[in-house]
C-alpha cells in the first residue's frame, strides 16, 4: 500500500480544520438569526417573565461583578500611570498622561479586559447552564409544553448579558480613570482638576463611539457563543466540560478580533 505524500496529509488536515472553522461560524450566525427572528416574532409573548429573567441576568451579570470589576480597574488604572509616568518622565512629557490614559483604558484595555472578566464569570455560567439543561432534557420539556426555548431561555440572556456588559465597560473606564489619577497625583504631586482637564481636552466623541461599539458588540458575542455551545451540548452529560472550554476559547478569539478590527477602521 503506497504511503500519502506528507504535504497532501498536511494540506488535508489544514483544510479539514478550516472547513471545520468556517461551518462553526457559520452555524454561530445562524444561531444568531435565529435569536434575532424569536425576539421580533414573540416580543409580546410573556413580556413580564421575559423581563423578570432579564433584570435577574443583569443582575448576576452585573452587578455581582462590581467588587471583582472594581479592583482591578483600580490595579489597572493605577498600573498605568506608574508605567506611563516612569516612559514619560524620561522625555519630560508627563503632559500627555491623560491622553496616555484615554488611549490605553477607554480604548483598549479597559472593553477587552472586562469582557474576559465577564466571559470567565458568567459565560462560563451560562453555558454550564445551557449544557445541564440539554442533557436532561429540559430544553425539549419546554418545547413539549409549547413554549419556544429560545425565546424562554436565550432572548433574556442575550439582552442582559449585553446590558450588563455595556454598563460594565463604562464603570470599568470611570473607576481606572479615577484610581490612575489618585496615582498620579500621589507620585508626581499633579493637581486632580489638571488631570481631569487634561483628560477632558484628550477624550474625544470617536473614543466613546469605539468604546460603545466595542462594549455592545462584545456582550452580544460572550452571551451568543455561551449560549450556542450549551445548546450544542448533545445527550452525554461528558460533552459539556469542552463545549465549556470552547465557547470560553471562542470568546476570546472573537472579542480580540472585533477589538483589532474596530480600533483599525477607526484608528487607522
Amino acid at each position: 500500500m503506497q504511503a500519502k505524500p506528507y504535504f497532501e496529509i498536511v494540506f488535508g488536515s489544514s483544510g479539514r480544520w478550516l472547513l471545520n472553522k468556517l461551518y462553526r461560524i457559520s452555524d454561530l450566525f445562524g444561531f444568531f438569526v435565529v435569536c434575532v427572528k424569536t425576539a421580533f416574532s414573540y416580543r409580546k409573548t410573556g413580556r413580564r417573565l421575559m423581563v423578570r429573567t432579564t433584570i435577574q441576568q443583569i443582575y448576576f451579570t452585573g452587578f455581582e461583578s462590581l467588587e471583582l470589576i472594581s479592583l482591578i480597574a483600580l490595579l489597572v488604572g493605577g498600573l498605568v500611570v506608574i508605567q506611563g509616568i516612569a516612559q514619560l518622565t524620561r522625555v519630560g512629557s508627563r503632559e500627555v498622561l491623560a491622553s496616555l490614559l484615554s488611549v490605553v483604558i477607554i480604548r483598549e484595555v479597559g472593553p477587552l479586559l472586562t469582557a474576559v472578566i465577564v466571559t470567565l464569570r458568567s459565560g462560563t455560567a451560562i453555558a454550564i447552564e445551557m449544557g445541564y439543561m440539554t442533557v436532561l432534557r429540559e430544553i425539549e420539556s419546554i418545547e413539549m409544553q409549547g413554549i419556544n426555548p429560545m425565546h424562554l431561555l436565550a432572548i433574556p440572556r442575550l439582552v442582559g448579558v449585553t446590558v450588563a456588559v455595556v454598563c460594565l465597560i463604562l464603570f470599568f473606564d470611570v473607576l481606572s480613570m479615577f484610581g490612575g489619577f489618585v496615582v498620579a497625583w500621589a507620585l508626581v504631586d499633579v493637581p486632580l482638576w489638571t488631570l481631569f482637564n487634561d483628560l477632558a481636552r484628550a477624550v474625544t466623541g470617536t473614543d466613546f463611539i469605539v468604546g460603545s461599539v466595542k462594549a455592545f458588540l462584545f456582550g452580544v458575542t460572550i452571551a451568543l457563543v455561551c449560549l450556542y455551545h450549551g445548546f450544542k451540548t448533545g445527550d452525554a452529560i461528558t460533552n459539556i466540560p469542552p463545549q465549556v472550554s470552547r465557547a470560553v476559547v471562542d470568546c476570546f478569539l472573537i472579542c480580540i478580533f472585533f477589538n483589532v478590527l474596530i480600533s483599525a477602521l477607526f484608528y487607522l
